[in-house]
């Protein structure tokens, strides 16, 4: 019974769009009597194609197939899958696991020309683990900013550009490239040690849990990861606890999302197996061994909120909460050749208190009946107090108090350096209080207060910030 719920969600939407289509449309599901066949047939009224319907449209007569008029066909699929688990192992231990896969897919597909040309282009997201990485530190300039997974994945280039290399190994260039029927070498263009088939393998085999061997720049399904939070409210029904607190909780959520943000296939792009080919070289026209998509940048976006947070609320319900909170961007470029780190370390503490009844400005709070009955003795309170329209002058107040950390760094895979491009240290405390005055009048109170040290001193100066006021809210609605 540890298993309290699973939920599962598959989207799967495709769209088409198709110019040059001559029949004329019937009023029967769109249909229209021809000699051949139905046009443009159940199967697209029912939306059950795929590309391969313009291959058969085509085929029967369907499409101007001309030249002159070179819009392409267009289409968009878009596949989502989403899976939530609650796990109860324990009482008041809830455990909440959810895990996503989302790809988008376009083509522009010229079907007026000769070999049907095509260009494709999409955007790529799934949740993995990525805690291997995620408490090293971000250094300081003393040591470089050294980090021991950079360097582990400038270690694994070479091995994964060997890897990928051995794929092309007494393969022959196909048709279509200028050395068509010859045999793979090296000499007329290698493996790029900095492209995306060899850095984002090795990115993912460093940071992720998810990587391994595997040579996929868009992983599997089989390597899909959960992320989770947890919350536990077991502490509160211990004797000691419950004497002293009405409620304890403790919180943890981890979630971690490895994203392609754009990719698109070469325009000279010719394959011989599996999405495997060659393109050519725009200076000497030679071809080079590459994977069908010129992928600029992959991330992954990690975040522990928090990673261990603490909330209580007091008998005297003063309610406290203490957190600690990270987050890291790791972005990997094709383009720039570098991995830009961005880390952020935060502290939160915060407290509430409310006061009933409590007495500004000479107020004064009515006073109720005694009675033998204390449910009639309320019952009549409260009675009163709508008749008369008295009011319960609360006063609520709040103190927050945070501490973050922050940094910036950027990791030239060439060279092997790291330098700090910015950052700072950020101090916050914010004071509220209201008070209500009458049962239209309510008065607050803040006051906030941030200083920021920047962690680059020529970029920026250290800065202090208060602001503080009082306002009045008459409100009619009441």
């Amino acid at each position: 019974m540890m298993v309290r719920n699973v939920s599962l969600s598959y989207r799967n939407q495709y769209a088409m769009s198709l110019p040059g289509f001559m029949p004329r449309i019937g009023d029967a599901f769109g249909q229209t009597r021809l000699p051949s066949s139905l046009s443009p047939g159940l199967d697209f009224a029912f939306g059950l194609t795929d590309d391969d319907y313009i291959g058969k449209a085509r085929d029967l007569g369907w499409l101007l197939n001309n030249d002159s008029i070179a819009t392409p066909a267009t289409t968009t699929k878009t596949e989502d899958l989403q899976l939530r688990i609650t796990l109860e192992p324990v009482r008041n231990l809830k455990i909440d696991l959810n895990a996503s896969r989302m790809q988008t897919t376009a083509r522009n597909i010229q079907y007026m020309y000769a070999g049907t040309p095509s260009t494709q282009n999409g955007t790529f997201m799934m949740t993995t683990i990525s805690i291997r990485s995620a408490f090293e530190g971000m250094g300081s300039a003393a040591d470089g900013y050294r980090s021991a997974s950079f360097e582990r994945f400038c270690d694994a280039l070479d091995l994964f550009r060997t890897r990928v290399q051995a794929q092309y190994e007494g393969v022959r260039y196909p048709a279509g490239t200028s050395m068509h029927g010859a045999v793979f070498n090296v000499a007329n263009g290698d493996v790029d040690q900095y492209g995306s088939d060899v850095m984002i393998p090795a990115f993912l085999n460093t940071y992720t849990a998810m990587g391994g061997s595997s040579l996929n720049i868009f992983p599997t399904l089989a390597r899909l990861l959960p992320n989770w939070n947890l919350r536990y409210s077991g502490l509160g029904k211990l004797p000691w606890f419950r004497e002293h607190f009405k409620s304890v909780n403790i919180n943890h959520g981890y979630k971690s999302i490895y994203a392609v943000g754009a990719y698109a296939s070469y325009n000279t792009f010719v394959e011989y197996m599996d999405g495997l080919g060659f393109i050519s070289d725009v200076t000497t026209g030679n071809p080079l061994p590459r994977s069908m998509f010129n992928v600029a940048n992959v991330s992954i976006n990690e975040a522990f909120s928090p990673l261990l947070g603490v909330d209580v609320t007091f008998n005297n319900n003063l309610t406290a909460k203490v957190e600690y909170r990270s987050t890291r961007v790791l972005n990997l470029s094709m383009t720039s050749v570098q991995i830009n780190e961005a880390v952020s370390r935060d502290w939160v503490a915060g407290m509430s208190y409310r006061i009933n009844n409590f007495k500004l400005f000479g107020l004064t709070a009515s006073r109720a009946k005694k009675s033998k009955n204390k449910r009639s003795d309320a019952n009549t309170n409260a009675s009163e107090n709508n008749s008369r329209g008295n009011t319960n002058h609360d006063l609520n107040m709040r103190l927050d108090l945070s501490y973050r950390q922050q940094a910036s760094i950027s990791r030239d895979i060439a060279s092997r350096t790291s330098t700090a491009s910015s950052g700072n240290k950020a101090f916050k405390m914010s004071f509220s209080a209201d008070y209500t005055l009458s049962r239209l009048l309510t008065m607050s109170f803040y006051y906030d207060r941030q200083t920021n040290t920047p962690l680059l001193s020529s970029n920026s100066y250290p800065t202090t910030t208060q602001d503080f006021g009082l306002s009045l809210k008459f409100s009619l609605t009441r």
